[in-house]
């Protein structure tokens, strides 16, 4: 989820939530000659990525673009130019070219070699640094600052109709103010309470006017 625009210009971008896909707008965002500043609440990045594929972190799959298309469960559609500019096999090289080697096992599911999370999550950390991100641990964004005309808005929904709001920074937990022409949220969704993923992303876009759907679980355990 995202709000504002960077422009061509360099820009000052923030990245609220430094897991996967924190990490990855933070890099794309750096790559292109933006000031990027990530802020993650926990007191590490990538801690949900880090106990994914039972530690093992299962990164992609290896199949042609079309074939992972066909067993989308719904609207497969949606990922069609997000694929046009960087795809599983794109995410594999920049990987291994960051020193995290990868292997492909049965339906052609990718983990490190050393089916260890952490090396891939080292392998992405070590990627911002190359680029300067600036990574800001135990840093939570309470909500996203915009100016509508003349008056800076805290917590008042924006129309998206409204073509005169302008991102103006975020607003952390501790009170102190962070300014930025675009701020990218991607504080995860309710899956994982423990480690960040509580939903504070939801409740600010909804501020902003987005509309937002209700939530429900998803490859959740059977109890018998």
């Amino acid at each position: 989820m995202g709000s504002g625009q960077a422009g061509d210009k360099m820009s000052h971008v923030i990245v609220a939530g430094g897991g996967a896909a924190g990490m990855m707008a933070a890099y794309a965002a750096a790559e292109c000659g933006h000031r990027v500043v990530l802020l993650e609440q926990n007191e590490k990045l990538g801690k949900k990525l880090f106990i994914t594929g039972k530690g093992r972190c299962n990164v992609t799959n290896a199949c042609e673009r079309e074939k992972l298309f066909e067993n989308m469960v719904s609207n497969p559609k949606f990922l069609f130019s997000a694929f046009s500019d960087f795809d599983n096999g794109q995410m594999m090289e920049l990987l291994q070219e960051a020193g995290c080697p990868l292997k492909v096992e049965r339906g052609e599911r990718v983990f490190p070699v050393s089916d260890h999370s952490s090396d891939v999550i080292a392998a992405l950390t070590r990627l911002l640094r190359q680029r300067g991100v600036d990574v800001r641990l135990r840093t939570r964004v309470r909500e996203v600052l915009v100016e509508r005309g003349e008056q800076e808005s805290n917590r008042t929904a924006v129309s998206q109709a409204d073509g005169k709001a302008k991102v103006k920074g975020v607003l952390l937990a501790d009170g102190q103010r962070l300014p930025a022409e675009a701020v990218v949220l991607a504080t995860g969704g309710l899956s994982y309470p423990t480690t960040g993923a509580t939903g504070d992303g939801y409740q600010m876009a909804g501020e902003l006017g987005h509309t937002i759907k209700a939530c429900s679980p998803a490859l959740t355990p059977m109890e018998t």
